[in-house]
């Protein structure tokens, strides 16, 4: 266990033994049937030119874009379409749309914190804040680098950081201490406090794990490109 404060908060992450998982944001209990193109069209294209979202023909973060057209997702990091994730983008993009822009608070918060933070927060650590401290852990400043790929920048916090806008009102903050001899690698993923007026809890808990999954898929990207680099 590690525990640092920030902002006030004393931050406490616990290692879990590792999970099975899938490269796929789904929550546990997720209806997918319920979040198809045809039922979330309407909110979805209301968010062209809202929300902090260029008036344009897609809705572009995280590196992913959404065609306003026909609902389709390609990821620009791979440079490939990536249906398996659109039923969780649909359902993400479609608790953004009902909300009203509010100031940021510059209080971060964690997840315990938000409404009904403790009953998601077993699973968030599964799905999300392991998954940093197993691709991270070894290597802290891939964190920083792998963020770039989705317009992050660095943060001050623990032994790496980095501020993510996962969507553009809704700035995720990662925090990560590397692995040494005392202590394995522990993160944790921070929110401004004024995330809740933007998405559920657990849209949020979705959209963490979906940041940590570009993450990885930056990480990856950066790893071939310094393989090309040598190899050139």
């Amino acid at each position: 266990m590690r525990r640092e404060n920030v902002s006030g908060i004393q931050i406490r992450t616990f290692v879990e033994p590792e999970w099975k998982r899938k490269d796929i944001v789904i929550s546990e209990g997720f209806e997918g049937d319920l979040w198809t193109w045809l039922n979330c069209k309407t909110k979805i294209t209301g968010l062209r030119g809202k929300l902090g979202f260029a008036h344009s023909s897609f809705l572009r973060f995280l590196g992913l874009s959404v065609s306003l057209e026909d609902g389709s997702v390609f990821d620009e990091l791979r440079n490939q379409p990536f249906p398996s994730i659109a039923p969780s983008i649909y359902c993400i993009l479609s608790g953004y749309a009902d909300a009203k822009p509010v100031p940021e608070t510059l209080k971060l918060i964690s997840f315990r914190r938000l409404p009904g933070g403790y009953a998601y927060y077993n699973a968030f650590l599964r799905r999300a804040v392991n998954s940093i401290q197993k691709i991270f852990g070894s290597k802290p400043e891939r964190l920083v680098e792998s963020a770039k790929f989705l317009s992050g920048s660095e943060a001050e916090y623990g032994d790496y950081s980095v501020k993510i806008r996962s969507l553009p009102l809704v700035p995720i903050t990662i925090v990560l201490w590397a692995e040494n001899q005392e202590f394995e690698a522990s993160a944790n993923i921070l929110f401004d406090s004024s995330i809740s007026n933007y998405l559920s809890t657990e849209q949020v808990a979705m959209l963490s794990e979906l940041t940590c999954a570009r993450l990885k898929h930056a990480n990856e990207l950066l790893e071939t490109q310094k393989q090309f680099n040598k190899s050139a």
